[in-house]
């Protein structure tokens, strides 16, 4: 069991609360591409009634249509055995977790952007097994010993057929190597608490199984046992995680985008697209372990925005991810001279978990006297302000959230922000940003291919 089973998760403390600079996205500050503070106040009974309906649909805790934004208060009821589950992982070396999609990319990024710093204890090395890649899968397994290796498939329909055909994989690695009693003892599942094919084999074959929540679609599941499971077993302090989405949930009680960051943030997002045309959204952190946020949040974006209204026109814009510096070299010349359809999201960092000071031989100190007694910290800093300047000069609209610190509370405050932005934007846009019918649509015709019904 963890040292905090049996707390409650509390609230964040003020000096690590995140915040949200979204002045550079207005138009008293860089003109005419950026969104008149009237529109604003002009959407404000627009605003109010998405908020209405938020909360409306938010009622009922699990059971809620918008279940995903209550799971900061409804997972407690499930963390013991969460947590039990975890502890059982820790006498592993390895795990191997198999998702795809909102399966995976919540973990991930978490796991990530948690990897050096925000730790009670290391736990057994994650390994995240998403795309189908069979070079992959075999040196992987190559270089794991069966009787020091857990898996967690997770699939919330029990069928995804990606995350389906590497689990028979690794099942039969595992069975043939261990033996088949020894190898279920080495599997979990996380899956539908009813259905699937998932659920039907923990029945059969009595492995361990936790549930994700029917009404939690996959890329609103971080903060459900498909990500708790696999964070907690490696170190990561799931009880802060929810305690962190619970401050924020706190923070977006109002229906006035004054007072809501979130309701702020989608009505400029949406603002600027049906407005100004801004149909870039790139989020770029000055954080590299937060660059698999970024892949979380293009899907969880991409999938929840895109789609047509019922009048048949589209909606949502098109999630873009870069990082800091490493982007400027790559991206910012075309950023600031192409086509002027994009809005900017920076995610800043201000106390990093270690400070790296830069030594300065005389040799170099005629060319860079200016990084005297200064840190890499420093430097990237000034990178970030810089880039956000120049973005800001050539007028385009730009936010910025900043991070107190990288822990698993802020954590949870970034995720939990998300998710109530995005769900926001598609009341606004009139859409629902819960189901993706067109990506169902591929896997089914996958299918068809697979049983030879489609013809290359």
């Amino acid at each position: 069991m963890t040292p905090h089973q049996n707390k409650p998760a509390v609230s964040s403390p003020a000096d690590i609360l995140l915040s949200i600079d979204a002045r550079s996205a207005y138009a008293d500050a860089i003109g005419g591409e950026g969104v008149a503070r009237a529109d604003v106040d002009a959407l404000s009974a627009e605003l109010a009634r998405a908020h209405a309906l938020m909360t409306e649909r938010r009622r009922g805790g699990l059971e809620a249509e918008y279940a995903c934004l209550n799971l900061h208060d409804a997972m407690q009821e499930s963390l013991p055995a969460i947590e039990s589950d975890a502890e059982r992982l820790r006498a592993f070396t390895d795990v191997i977790v198999i998702g795809i999609g909102g399966s995976n990319l919540g973990v991930m990024a978490v796991a990530q952007a948690l990897a050096y710093g925000d730790r009670k204890n290391a736990g057994p090395r994650l390994h995240f097994v998403d795309n189908i890649d069979p070079d992959y899968l075999h040196d992987l397994l190559a270089t794991l010993r069966a009787e020091a290796t857990a898996v967690i498939a997770v699939s919330k329909s029990g069928g995804t057929i990606e995350t389906a055909t590497q689990y028979l994989v690794i099942r039969e690695w595992l069975e043939r190597t261990r033996g088949r009693d020894a190898a279920r003892a080495q599997q979990w599942v996380v899956t539908d608490p009813q259905q699937g094919w998932l659920r039907a084999l923990s029945r059969t074959e009595g492995l361990r199984a936790l549930p994700v929540p029917p009404k939690v679609g996959g890329r609103y599941s971080v903060l459900t046992a498909v990500g708790l499971l696999p964070l907690a077993a490696s170190g990561v302090d799931v009880r802060a995680l929810l305690a962190g989405a619970r401050t924020n949930a706190a923070r977006c009680e109002s229906p006035r985008a004054s007072d809501n960051p979130a309701l702020e943030l989608a009505a400029l997002y949406y603002l600027l697209d049906v407005r100004k045309d801004k149909r870039l959204s790139i989020l770029m952190p000055y954080v590299h372990s937060l660059r698999l946020f970024g892949d979380w949040y293009r899907q969880l974006w991409a999938e929840s925005l895109g789609k047509r209204r019922t009048d048949g026109t589209p909606a949502g814009t098109l999630p873009v991810t870069a990082v800091g510096a490493i982007d400027q070299h790559s991206q910012l010349q075309m950023y600031l001279e192409s086509r002027r359809d994009k809005v900017f999201t920076f995610l800043a960092l201000g106390r990093w978990t270690h400070e790296v000071p830069i030594p300065l031989p005389e040799s170099a100190r005629a060319t860079f006297p200016y990084l005297a007694g200064k840190r890499l910290n420093d430097v990237l800093a000034a990178e970030f302000l810089a880039t956000r300047q120049v973005i800001t000069d050539y007028g385009h609209p730009n936010l910025t959230i900043h991070l107190p610190r990288l822990t698993a509370d802020v954590l949870g405050q970034l995720i939990d922000l998300y998710q109530r932005v995005t769900v926001y934007a598609g009341i606004l846009y009139g859409i629902n940003p819960l189901d993706q019918p067109a990506v169902e649509s591929g896997k089914r015709l996958a299918v068809q291919y697979l049983q030879g019904a489609k013809q290359t």
